[in-house]
């Protein structure tokens, strides 16, 4: 009976230990993992409903008369279709849409080295829906710097292209870092 008893003890003590390394091990991984803090890239509820606002935002370019002035997302079509195309007041498409979108997401996020938004990145491209991976990029600007952020958050809107088989993705990327 004690012989049994001494077995027990043993493979009790056995079993704990093997806890408690897989334990010490865990707890030795989960550490370099959290020490290798990377920029985490995450989606945005307030920075897509930015894209979606800012898409119906109404510019200073009529192109057929002056009535009508185009909200962004028509500025987003016209210049995938034509980038050359002018406005009636002489500028281009292209150009009005680009100062129209920096304007409005340099109104929303203050970007510089004492706020908490440290640079964006803003994307406008077109992806077919026939072949694979591709991609026409339509405009591209940043503003800052992207380094050392503590997250990415991002956001996205797309809108579909009539007559067409593909969509225009607007992808906007945040760098969050400590003030």
């Amino acid at each position: 009976m004690i012989k049994k008893n001494k077995l027990g003890q043993q493979e009790i003590l056995g079993f704990v230990l093997i806890v408690l390394l897989v334990t010490i091990m865990g707890v030795v991984f989960l550490s370099f993992s959290i020490g290798k803090s990377r920029p985490t890239k995450q989606t945005s509820a307030e920075i897509s409903n930015l894209l979606e606002a800012s898409m119906y935002h109404t510019t200073e370019c009529a192109v057929n008369y002056v009535p009508q002035y185009r909200e962004v997302q028509d500025l987003i079509k016209e210049c995938y279709k034509n980038p050359e195309q002018k406005c009636l007041n002489g500028k281009g498409v292209c150009v009005v849409l680009e100062s129209t979108f920096k304007e409005l997401i340099d109104q929303s996020l203050t970007v510089s080295e004492v706020s908490p938004n440290k640079a964006y990145i803003l994307k406008i491209q077109y992806s077919s829906l026939n072949s694979l991976n591709e991609t026409i990029e339509i405009l591209k600007f940043e503003e800052g710097i992207f380094k050392n952020c503590s997250s990415k958050p991002g956001g996205s809107h797309s809108i579909a292209v009539t007559l067409s088989s593909g969509t225009i993705d607007t992808e906007l990327e945040v760098c969050r870092g400590e003030i």
